[in-house]
């Protein structure tokens, strides 16, 4: 029986992710959870998992949850503060972590995961994007694994059979996009969109800041400098385009004219049981694919594949993101940054939906995109763009 622990256990990667190991008990064990204070949310999944540790950042949520579970799960260790979910991602007893912590809050309970060593599904691609070849040299060094739980990472790996992108053997990556709820909108009407507008994806359900990410573009943007670092290739090598169905997640073009497209449903248990599976087979299980309930494509009835060339006025994000890869990792960084401030700020009522990129992109004038040395320093800097673009959010805030 193979440990997990789930960070960010009450979000849509958590809820995929217990969806996969609810099929398969007779594989995987659910240790440890974390969450940053949603401990209603817990008391369900412990009812049915049966966890060892509860990780709570949010130390009076931490309380209500051990009060609630007083009676019934005494045995259960619930731990709380800021080193909360960095405790459970280095469980003794999980092997496999699921990184699934929205935004740059997910970065230190996933280094810390890959430096002891763990098999880690990521799905918390800013982790990456924020930290750069520090984590991918953090698991060489320490024995650990990053597995992209991204449907079109994992889509690529599966193409590529791995990470295994060198340009002996792959000519390009294709990542698709859905173009999000705006793909047809008038541009004119973009000043008026409101939140609840921007988080109705047409194709995924997912949370608020990612939901906005992905109608802006910055959420494609943020995966294209994480399929960089991933499969070590260019930006001009890892290309995007819009396909409104989602079915095809990803494209990897061989050296040889050859092209492999993963194709699949719009649901991210696919992505995190392939991962899985993957991990336990590294951890010594004879496991190739885990058997999914989920709904089956039928390309009989799906008819014709779509692909569009993004709209640059209608999606600048894209562009930006491309720009900030070729700068360096300290310009990924302060894009993750500035992007993060801009969106809460967005969700919050205190910006403009047109006013989002162009913080981040004033950001990226102003902050240092110096490349961090170290991880202390990838902290240091990521704070520093904060306030930068939390000045810029207050110059444009929205009346």
């Amino acid at each position: 029986m193979i440990g997990v622990a789930l960070l960010g256990a009450t979000g849509s990667i958590g809820a995929s992710t217990l969806g996969v190991l609810r099929q398969h008990r007779d594989r995987f064990r659910l240790v440890a959870l974390a969450v940053r204070s949603n401990w209603e949310g817990l008391l369900p999944i412990i009812a049915e998992f049966e966890p060892e540790i509860c990780a709570v950042e949010d130390e009076q949520a931490a309380l209500a949850l051990s009060a609630a579970m007083s009676r019934h799960h005494t045995q259960i260790a619930v731990v709380s503060g800021r080193e909360a979910a960095t405790t459970a991602a280095t469980w003794a007893g999980a092997s496999i972590v699921v990184a699934g912590i929205s935004g740059f809050a997910g970065l230190p309970a996933t280094w810390a995961a890959v430096a002891a060593g763990r098999q880690v599904l990521l799905a918390n691609k800013e982790a990456l994007v924020a930290s750069g070849t520090l984590l991918l040299s953090m698991a060489r060094q320490s024995g650990g694994r990053v597995l992209p739980i991204d449907s079109e990472h994992n889509a690529v790996y599966q193409c590529a059979n791995g990470l295994h992108c060198n340009a002996a053997r792959v000519r390009a990556i294709t990542l698709t996009a859905s173009g999000g709820p705006f793909r047809q909108r008038a541009l004119g009407s973009f000043a008026t969109i409101t939140p609840d507008e921007a988080c109705k994806h047409p194709t995924w359900s997912m949370g608020r800041k990612i939901s906005v990410d992905s109608a802006t573009l910055m959420n494609k943007g943020l995966e294209v400098i994480e399929a960089s670092l991933l499969f070590g290739r260019p930006a001009s090598d890892v290309h995007v385009l819009i396909h409104p169905t989602s079915t095809v997640h990803a494209l990897v073009e061989f050296v040889d004219g050859s092209i492999l497209a993963h194709l699949g449903p719009a649901d991210m248990q696919v992505p995190i049981a392939h991962a899985l599976a993957q991990a336990a087979s590294s951890l010594g299980a004879q496991v190739e694919r885990l058997p999914l309930d989920v709904r089956r494509l039928s390309l009989r009835d799906l008819g014709a594949l779509e692909f569009l060339e993004v709209e640059a006025p209608r999606f600048p994000a894209l562009g930006l993101a491309y720009s900030a890869l070729q700068q360096g990792q300290g310009a990924c960084l302060a894009l993750n940054a500035a992007n993060e401030v801009a969106v809460a700020a967005f969700l919050a009522g205190e910006l403009r939906y047109t006013d989002i990129v162009p913080v981040v992109a004033d950001s990226l004038d102003i902050a240092d995109l110096g490349d961090p040395s170290d991880i202390e320093d990838v902290f240091v800097r990521d704070r520093a763009v904060r306030d930068i673009a939390g000045g810029l959010v207050k110059a444009r805030r929205a009346p």
